[in-house]
């Protein structure tokens, strides 16, 4: 019997060997050696089918394994086993964000990539201007709807957003609000002839504004863009313009000899909206500038003529 038992394994050997079947919903995808070896390299090959960026596989059906003798004829198959798992899988991706002022300006693939252009956009701008630069891993499930950029692309479109932030680093800002232009022409002559604060005997309190002393009908440029809310004879300050700017911050502009706006009239910063004059209570010619923010007025020399 021993003898009869040992020729048939002999037999079966000769004509079969053993395998695994793997299945997925009792369906037969192939045939496979190791079901060890097997599962440590589906993850890797998974996401090598599904390029650089795939980072981690979810199978959302287990693979079953059953123990077979087939034909010595019968080859395995794991390649195509892995592209029919893939179809049945959930691949996560990751990505590199570059940030800047954290918003999401650019995608790389690799991290290196994104140190590299972290590092050469602040080395082209260090002398401009303080950059808030980050990278962030992301996630995502759905690999189409990240645009991933070359180094050279995404320091491009980083460099971009940069420009946007020095032009708006050029401007002074008055609780949010950009000073755009001076009230007096740069190469207009004109002498500080009072300054924020001051005490005088012909005040009754200290003097709410700047004096910028120049020749009547010298023209007066709104500093911001806003809204003008007072035009006309106020008294003590003589012919007044006042302009909104939003954000609580208003401009007065007084003592003018002449006054070309009127109320509800939008202007843009640098529009000419009065003369210079000495209308008012006044000792000669010059614009009196007063800032106000939230109804109290500040020194307007911390914000323009500060020497």
């Amino acid at each position: 019997m021993a003898v009869g038992l040992g020729l048939i394994i002999v037999i079966v050997l000769i004509k079969y060997k053993p395998m695994y079947e793997v299945k997925l919903s009792n369906k037969s995808l192939g045939y496979i050696d190791n079901i060890e070896e097997f599962e440590e390299t589906i993850e890797d090959e998974l996401i090598n089918i599904n390029g650089i960026n795939a980072n981690y596989v979810t199978l959302n059906e287990q693979p079953e394994y059953e123990f077979k003798l087939v034909s010595k004829n019968t080859e395995t198959n794991e390649e195509q086993i892995y592209a029919m798992l893939n179809e049945k899988a959930t691949v996560t991706y990751k990505y590199f964000a570059v940030t800047l002022e954290n918003q999401a300006k650019a995608y790389v693939s690799t991290l290196d990539q994104a140190v590299q252009v972290v590092e050469d956009i602040k080395a082209q701008y260090a002398d401009d201007v303080r950059l808030n630069l980050q990278i962030v891993e992301e996630y995502t499930e759905n690999n189409g709807e990240i645009d991933v950029a070359s180094v050279e692309t995404a320091e491009t479109a980083i460099g971009d957003g940069v420009e946007v932030i020095k032009e708006e680093n050029k401007y002074i800002k008055i609780n949010g609000v950009k000073i755009e232009s001076m009230p007096l022409n740069p190469n207009t002559r004109i002498i500080i002839s009072s300054r924020y604060g001051e005490v005088s005997r012909i005040r009754s309190s200290s003097h709410k504004g700047l004096d910028l002393a120049c020749k009547t009908g010298t023209d007066i440029k709104t500093i911001a863009k806003g809204t003008v809310v007072s035009a006309g004879d106020s008294g003590a300050l003589g012919n007044l313009v006042k302009v909104n700017h939003g954000n609580g911050v208003q401009t007065w502009y007084a003592h003018c000899s002449k006054i070309y706006v009127a109320v509800g009239q939008e202007v843009e910063a640098g529009d000419v909206i009065a003369a210079v004059g000495s209308t008012g209570n006044s000792t000669g010619p010059h614009l009196h500038l007063e800032i106000h923010v939230n109804g109290k007025a500040i020194n307007p020399q911390l914000y323009i003529y500060n020497k």
